[in-house]
Parts: C-alpha cells; structure tokens; sequence
C-alpha cells in the first residue's frame, strides 16, 4: 500500500481499498501510462463488472448513515443539513495522515487539506466520530490474547 501511494494511488483513499480487504472483497488497481490506457481500463473493469471505488464509498456510508444520523442528531446537530461536511470530517479521520496527528499538527493538516470546513462544528464532530469508528476497527481485528 505504501509503495503504491508514491506510484500514482489517490493519497487520500486508501481507507476504502483497506475496508475492502477486511470484508474479503478483490483490490485490482491498474497504473496507466496514459489517459486513453486508464480508459481503457476502467472500460474492461466495467464490463467485467467492478465495482468502482466511488460506488463502493457510497454502499460504504449508506451502511454507517443511519447510526452517524443518530449521534449527531442526539448530540444536538442537524444531520440532514449538515450531513456533508460532518460525512467529510469523517473520511478525513480515516486517511493515513491523520490517524497518528492531535493537537496543532492535525489543525494545520486539516486546515490546509480542507479550509475553513475544518472548523465547522459538523466536520469536526465528523471528524471525532470517525476517529471512533477507525479505533473500534482496530479493536475489532485485533486476536485476542491467549491464556
């Protein structure tokens, strides 16, 4: 995974190709030379009946919304109107990045990554709710100790 970020592999998503691995799903990932050759390969991986990452992130959110709806409703917000930046401080937890920041390093990182969104209420209760999720998957994988 690291060696493919270098090599052209969208920084800021390797969370899902992870979240893939962990439900037993395929990762195929094809580094085009050129743009008629990624084409061409998102071409033969729609015909061959891929899913592609974007709709992946959305059956991925679809499963989480009702329960993120929930927390923040119960913590006082608006989910329906604030579902996106609250939804985009969520991802933001998850990317590599930022699982290992706190204090004025993450405020930097966030701000430069997403600007003044990072200081809304929604993205940061987001982001927290999403730093949760990612603790609890590691939780959830570790084997347990033995007696």
């Amino acid at each position: 995974m690291e060696n493919a970020m270098t090599t052209g592999l969208p920084k800021d998503e390797p969370f899902f190709y992870e979240e893939a691995l962990r439900r037993g799903r395929t990762v195929v990932i094809a580094l085009a030379e050129s743009d008629a050759d990624a084409e061409q390969a998102r071409e033969a991986f729609t015909r061959a009946g891929a899913e592609s990452l974007d709709a992946a992130r959305e059956r991925w959110w679809l499963g989480l919304r009702s329960a993120e709806d929930a927390a923040y409703t119960a913590r006082g917000g608006n989910f329906r109107g604030d579902e996106s930046p609250y939804r985009r401080g969520f991802e933001a937890a998850l990317a590599p990045e930022s699982r290992t920041m706190s204090g004025g390093d993450l405020d930097t990182w966030l701000a430069a990554r997403h600007g003044d969104l990072a200081r809304t209420p929604a993205f940061r209760a987001g982001f927290e709710r999403g730093r949760d999720y990612y603790r609890g998957l590691g939780e959830a994988t570790r084997l347990p100790r033995s007696a």
